[in-house]
């Protein structure tokens, strides 16, 4: 009886896998070769909107910390105002201390406007470049230097699109606003300011699009095209681990100094992680679109979550890196500081960790779990500074469709994966006054290329900063929600 019951229970396995392979099988698509860009169509100007973008990229504004010197950032906006006349005589334009916000009336104000956004800050440019990091060196048939990635390509081509549209007379739908931070890259306060002013005037969106995914040249395992728009950002916050002693000189040792208590704490953490693995509905939706573009085995196991979504938590946190970013709240430990001499064991010492909250498990339950283990170690916990999991973008809406609709229109038939950014951007703000907050902008960029955002060399196509114009006008051009 016994032998029954393990051969039907291998057999059952048998049947269950047997179905995982042939699922597998059938989720297969091949990658469609992007669309032909034609340069001559709806005014695009290759050579235009690099020397613009070059022009923009040669104004060095630098957001350091502690800084509140706000020079370039007003050389920016003067360059701004040279490059783009159309739109600053015919658009309301405001300056909520240094962050940008122009308004281009639609024709019917009753209907809820849309936002496009950017940031016109960049961080420092250090180290060695093949052109000058804030010369806009036009070379290789790309545009070179701090800020072509992030984000002055995208402001770029939102307001070259913009321009051309005045220029020819035309008249959005609704309401589009420009919003363009000057202190994003230190998370300051300029969309704060922003999203304040437009909520005390009582104004909503229906789409906000900001920075986040691209059009990426060389994801999922092959060279074919494939537009990652983000959906939903982790919640964050730097937590500070504070333990304390009498002190006193490194020749007499005692057990548990505050340094000891701290490598407990952090070694705790690291082997055993306290947070809850698991794969969430954006993740889940995030899979459903890739599977099929990936290789056999990961569409054996991510497409059949129903039969491995069990254990599927497990490995990824196992794995460590995106993986388990995706599956888990983290805590990772970033600075440390104790005594200022070699030879004084300090009184008060002190670890600072970078928390990611995952949208199971937010700021409030996970911070409480690591206040847990600190405590068994005397060790008390403050947060610097942080803020809670912004909601997911609802995606069930005309905007999220269109925005498809424009990938699809301008890039061709290629994958278009929702997904799940591990890193922080303004546009959790603007979860406050709009449903509907993606992550994207439409430059095609290589893996490389993405990477030299906040790195040396950083560049971006001519072809690419064109397409994203055309993307612009025609998506400003269609949009209308009353379909």
């Amino acid at each position: 009886m016994l032998l029954y019951s393990i051969f039907f229970i291998i057999l059952i396995l048998l049947v269950l896998f047997g179905i995982a392979v042939i699922n597998a099988i059938r989720l297969k698509k091949d990658y469609v070769n992007g669309k032909p860009y034609d340069t001559e169509k709806d005014g695009i100007n290759p050579e235009k909107h690099a020397k613009n973008l070059s022009e923009m990229i040669q104004i060095p504004s630098v957001s350091v910390r502690g800084n509140s010197d706000l020079t370039y950032i007003y050389k920016m906006h003067e360059k701004l105002e040279e490059l783009y006349p159309l739109i600053h005589s015919r658009l309301e334009k405001t300056d909520i201390d240094g962050a940008l916000l122009y308004r281009w009336k639609g024709k019917n104000p009753d209907r809820l406007p849309i936002l496009l956004m950017s940031h016109h800050d960049v961080v420092e440019a250090t180290g060695e470049w093949k052109y000058p990091a804030f010369s806009g060196t036009i070379a290789e048939g790309k545009i070179w230097g701090r800020g072509a990635i992030d984000t002055k390509g995208a402001l770029c081509a939102i307001l070259e699109s913009v321009e051309y549209l005045l220029s020819i007379g035309f008249t959005p739908s609704c309401d589009v606003y420009i919003a363009s931070s000057c202190n994003e890259e230190i998370t300051g306060d300029g969309a704060v300011k922003t999203v304040d002013y437009l909520y005390k005037k009582g104004i909503k969106f229906e789409l906000v699009m900001d920075e986040g995914g691209s059009v990426m040249g060389d994801m999922l395992g092959s060279n074919a095209q494939t537009a990652m728009v983000g959906i939903f950002e982790k919640g964050r916050a730097n937590i500070k681990f504070i333990a304390n002693s009498h002190g006193g000189h490194a020749s007499i040792p005692f057990k548990n100094n505050p340094f000891a208590r701290l490598a407990k704490l952090i070694d705790r953490i690291e082997t055993r992680p306290p947070f809850k693995k698991k794969i969430t509905a954006p993740v889940k939706r995030m899979y459903k679109e890739m599977v099929p573009y990936m290789p056999f085995k990961y569409r054996l196991v991510l497409g059949n979550l129903w039969l491995f979504g069990w254990i599927l938590p497990l490995v990824m946190s196992k794995m460590g890196g995106q993986a388990n970013a995706l599956v888990s709240t983290t805590c990772v430990f970033t600075q440390a500081k104790g005594s200022n001499g070699a030879n004084v064991i300090p009184e008060e010492a002190s670890v600072t960790a970078n928390m990611r909250f995952m949208i199971h498990e937010p700021l409030e339950p996970s911070l409480k779990k690591v206040l847990k283990i600190a405590q068994r170690y005397d060790i008390w916990m403050e947060m610097i500074s942080g803020y809670d999991i912004p909601p997911v973008a609802n995606m069930n809406t005309y905007a999220y469709r269109q925005v498809i609709k424009q990938i699809k229109d301008t890039f061709g038939d290629i994958p278009v994966i929702p997904y799940v950014m591990l890193a922080g951007t303004d546009a959790r703000h603007y979860t406050k006054i709009c449903d509907c907050v993606l992550r994207f902008v439409p430059l095609t960029m290589s893996d490389a290329q993405m990477k030299s955002a906040h790195a040396v060399n950083e560049n971006l196509d001519v072809a690419s900063l064109s397409r994203a114009v055309k993307f612009y006008v025609d998506f400003i051009r269609h949009y209308d929600n009353t379909q």
